[in-house]
C-alpha cells in the first residue's frame, strides 16, 4: 500500500520515497512509429489533451528500459506513449507501462498515475541492438527487435520532458530532467504483436506498423522525476 506523508514524500511497501526520484543508470531503446491520429483519439477522450498530428499521423513511442541503479530498484519496463499537447505545451501520454517488479508498479501508480502492471519481460539492450519478448502469464504481448547504425554520438544530451499519466477523471503531469550519453540512431526494427491481450489488441487497433520510422538506443540514461501535478482541463 502507498501512503502520502505530510511532508509530500511517500511510503511504499514500508520504504520512504522522496522527490526527485532519481534514476542513476538505465539503458534505453526506443522505436518511433507513426499511427493514424483518428484511430488514437479514443485514448485521450475526456482528458483535455490534444494529439500532436502531422498529415493525419501521430508519433507513438515504444520504449524498452533496463533500470540498473535507481530509487525504485532493479527492473525492466516496456512502455507505449503518444505525443500530445496540453494548452500548447508538449508531453508524452503513457498508455501502457508493464514492469517486472511489484514495488515500482505500486510506486508508479501512486506517485505519478502511470498505468503500470506486472508482466514478464525478457529484455536485452547491448550495443546497437535491442530485443524484447513481453508476456503476461502465458499470453504473448509482443516481440520487438531494434537496431541502429554503427557508432555513437560523441556528446551528452540533456533534456526536459513531461510525462502524463491518466488517473480516474484527471491527468497527472510529472516533470522529468534527463541526461543521456552513448546515443545511437537508426531506422531498423520489427515489432510482432501477440493476440488476445489488451495491450497487443490496442496497438493493433492503432494500426501499428511492424517497422518503425526511426530507432534510438542509449547506453547510459539518468534522470530525476518530480512530483505529479493534476492538469486543469
Amino acid at each position: 500500500m502507498a501512503i502520502r506523508l505530510d511532508d509530500g514524500s511517500w511510503e511504499v511497501q514500508g520504504r520512504r520515497i522522496t522527490f526527485p526520484v532519481r534514476i542513476t543508470d538505465a539503458a534505453l531503446a526506443c522505436a518511433v512509429h507513426l499511427v493514424r491520429t483518428r484511430l488514437a483519439r479514443h485514448l485521450i477522450r475526456g482528458t483535455g489533451l490534444e494529439l500532436v498530428s502531422v498529415a493525419g499521423r501521430t508519433p507513438l513511442f515504444l520504449l524498452l528500459v533496463d533500470y540498473k541503479i535507481n530509487d525504485l530498484g532493479d527492473y525492466d519496463e516496456v512502455g507505449v506513449a503518444l505525443l500530445v499537447r496540453h494548452r500548447r505545451r508538449a508531453g508524452v501520454l503513457v498508455t501502457q507501462l508493464p514492469v517486472t517488479q511489484t514495488f515500482t508498479m505500486e510506486a508508479g501508480r501512486a506517485l505519478w498515475g502511470l498505468p503500470k502492471w506486472l508482466a514478464h519481460a525478457e529484455l536485452d539492450i547491448t550495443g546497437r541492438h535491442a530485443e524484447c519478448h513481453l508476456a503476461e502469464g502465458d499470453r504473448h504481448v509482443l516481440t520487438a527487435a531494434l537496431s541502429t547504425l554503427p557508432g555513437r554520438l560523441p556528446i551528452t544530451v540533456r533534456a526536459g520532458l513531461t510525462a502524463l499519466g491518466p488517473r480516474q477523471a484527471s491527468v497527472l503531469a510529472s516533470p522529468l530532467r534527463a541526461q543521456a550519453h552513448g546515443i545511437r540512431l537508426g531506422c531498423a526494427g520489427r515489432v510482432v504483436l501477440g493476440r488476445g491481450h489488451p495491450m497487443a489488441d490496442e496497438l493493433r487497433e492503432l494500426g501499428l506498423p511492424r517497422r518503425p520510422l526511426c530507432t534510438l538506443i542509449v547506453d547510459h540514461l539518468a534522470f530525476g522525476m518530480g512530483p505529479a501535478v493534476a492538469l486543469l482541463r
